[in-house]
């Protein structure tokens, strides 16, 4: 990646955290030494929000985020080169942290500081929401040089959702239009893939569904939609209820097999994780608190979960194997430690 302007080096950082001087030079690839790969994280103190890096049973978290920062909404890109964020603030900035030179680069300004940034598949883009333009569209920055792509050209807030594994599509939702929305990458053919009341959607890791919310009565439950036609999303699509319960089902996230999926369900007022298979079945409840778990995300291994629980008073990281056993705590602070991305 080029250096852009306002670039800044983290190296004074790892002074300040006394990293171990078995630290690799400029944060290499293999930054930690353990079998698990390395996890973000944001925790909160105070007036500010910082993003944390750590990885389960190997040295301590490194704040990636400049101090006075507001950062939110950590993403790695796939194999875990580039990291970025959301910093929030009078101009708001997706923020790059290359661990191999250590570098953190602004990308672009003015994206919407409520919205997660969206890897592509090869890494070499990042799909946001901003209204630096007018309108509060869709648009996607190339990695090399901040160039700009805008996707939607419309007064309708965009959410957005996912990029297909293949790199050819983005799923996203308009506020004020119900359904699930696609766009090339590159600005052309807009597809509405659904009519109803349909949020949040993810694409499954081999392309071939896409799992997403409805609203229902009071909650919403999950669903998959697939192709009916060649495996071609311009053709028609059929949508299969997942977990259809009476309670509010929310954040489903793939198994990096694709063959299950995680998710949070909201009953006896508590949050809980599961997890069920593709077609419905094996429906398993991962979480047994009396508080909330919330905030699952796979690692890339497929391995492990980690998710948000208030167990210990304060908002935590911990990471569970996929079939809720050895639950261990990751994060032991005093500070609000929430949205993992592994």
């Amino acid at each position: 990646m080029k250096p852009l302007p306002g670039a800044y080096r983290l190296l004074p950082l790892v002074a300040v955290l006394s990293l171990s001087t078995a630290w690799p030079g400029c944060f290499a690839g293999d930054w930690f030494s353990g079998d698990l790969p390395a996890l973000a994280y944001v925790a909160a103190t105070g007036d500010n929000t910082h993003v944390w890096v750590t990885q389960p049973g190997a040295g301590e978290p490194v704040r990636i985020s400049p101090r006075h920062s507001d950062a939110r909404f950590p993403r790695w890109s796939p194999g875990q080169r580039f990291l970025a964020w959301v910093s929030g603030g009078t101009t708001t900035r997706l923020m790059v942290f290359d661990t191999e030179t250590g570098d953190t680069q602004p990308l672009v300004s003015g994206i919407d500081a409520s919205q997660p940034p969206v890897w592509a598949p090869a890494s070499d883009r990042i799909a946001y929401v901003s209204d630096a333009d007018g309108g509060p569209d869709l648009y996607t920055a190339a990695l090399e040089n901040g160039q700009k792509t805008r996707l939607t050209f419309s007064p309708e807030r965009e959410q957005i959702g996912d990029w297909s594994p293949d790199g050819k599509w983005l799923v996203f939702t308009a506020a004020g239009r119900e359904g699930l929305l696609l766009r090339n990458p590159n600005g052309v053919n807009l597809i509405a893939l659904t009519n109803g009341p349909d949020s949040d959607p993810v694409w499954s890791p081999k392309g071939d569904r896409i799992a997403f919310l409805r609203a229902a009565g009071d909650g919403r439950d999950i669903y998959a939609l697939r192709p009916t036609k060649s495996g071609n999303w311009a053709d028609d699509t059929d949508a299969e209820v997942i977990s259809n319960t009476d309670h509010d089902e929310s954040s489903p996230v793939w198994a990096t097999d694709g063959r299950r999926l995680a998710f949070v369900v909201r009953h006896d007022g508590q949050s809980e994780i599961y997890t069920v298979r593709v077609d419905g079945s094996e429906r398993r409840r991962l979480t047994q608190n009396t508080v909330d778990d919330l905030m699952p995300a796979w690692s890339q291994n497929g391995d492990k979960i980690a998710f948000v629980s208030h167990a210990y008073g304060n908002a935590d990281i911990l990471y569970m194997n996929q079939d809720g056993t050895e639950q261990m705590r990751l994060t032991t602070n005093d500070l609000a430690d929430t949205q993992p991305d592994w």
